[in-house]
């Protein structure tokens, strides 16, 4: 950083037996870096020959295997050696992917070759960037609209997409705060307790209409901050006022990547806590 100004990017390499998560969350969300680094985006390289063993290998302490958290923290995804695979071996391993991480880009490619647009600024970090998210999440339903493909693991995808705009963020955060700290989905009571696996989200994305009470700052300009950005990744998240450019409706969208994630009960469990209409609610998977 004394060099501060001389460097157009910092490309970080971990070992391929990293957890992303921790490294994400320093440059992300470190207020002492300020303005001089911030995370563009988290690539991983997939093996198209060996990737299926690794996604199905089972950890001895239960926990979830690196090439799960690596696939599911990414925002863009290589998969590399296709020469090495025919096509209907791609195709299967393409489907894995997105059967775990259903928003991330993905590039079929051989010796590594790709444009370097594909991993430089990416801005999957940038709150700002709201019609970003919104693509990203259109991705969930064109997936499960074009593939059936069988799950071999327990990490996925789900979106909860509602319609109606929050009197306060209050319900919200305390709903998200439960799934990330506590690893269970929130019940009814605070008595009741949960049977089942406890859940764990690798990596959260979210778009919200600004809510009726929202006040940043002591202001509340609507027209300038249409919807609220929310990421996430592991148990730290953030939400930041973002501006878009669509002029369509704006939605309301959840993204959750994790393991463990029981759809209709997290979806049951959202309705009663932000107390919507069920009918406004819908399940992207």
């Amino acid at each position: 950083m004394k060099k501060s100004g001389k460097f157009d990017y910092i490309l970080l390499e971990t070992s391929g037996l990293a957890d992303p998560g921790p490294i994400a969350s320093m440059f992300w969300l470190d207020d002492g870096l300020g303005s001089d680094i911030y995370l563009d985006g988290i690539v991983t390289l997939v093996d198209a020959k060996n990737i299926c063993q690794y996604l199905g290998e089972e950890k001895p302490d239960a926990s979830i295997n690196e090439a799960l958290k690596q696939i599911a923290i990414s925002d863009r995804i290589v998969i590399n050696k296709i020469d090495l695979v025919t096509s209907d071996e791609v195709n299967n391993v393409e489907d894995d992917i997105r059967s775990v991480n259903s928003v991330a880009e993905i590039m079929r490619t051989d010796r590594s070759r790709i444009p370097l647009d594909f991993v430089l600024d990416i801005g999957a970090y940038d709150v700002k960037n709201v019609d970003s998210i919104a693509q990203q999440t259109r991705k969930i339903d064109e997936h499960g609209q074009s593939h059936a493909h069988q799950i071999s693991h327990d990490v996925h995808t789900i979106c909860i997409e509602f319609d109606t705009q929050l009197d306060t963020l209050e319900p919200l955060e305390t709903w998200i705060q439960t799934l990330l700290w506590e690893h269970v989905v929130p019940s009814r009571e605070a008595t009741d307790k949960q049977d089942g696996a406890l859940l764990d989200v690798l990596r959260l994305k979210g778009l919200v209409q600004t809510p009726k009470h929202y006040d940043n700052d002591g202001s509340n300009n609507g027209e300038m901050k249409k919807q609220l950005v929310i990421q996430g990744v592991q148990e730290l998240y953030d939400i930041q006022p973002g501006l878009s450019h669509d002029d369509g409706e704006l939605k309301n969208k959840i993204v959750l990547i994790g393991r463990n994630l029981v759809p209709d009960r997290l979806v049951e469990s959202f309705i009663h806590w932000l107390r919507l209409d069920p009918s406004t609610v819908h399940l992207l998977q």
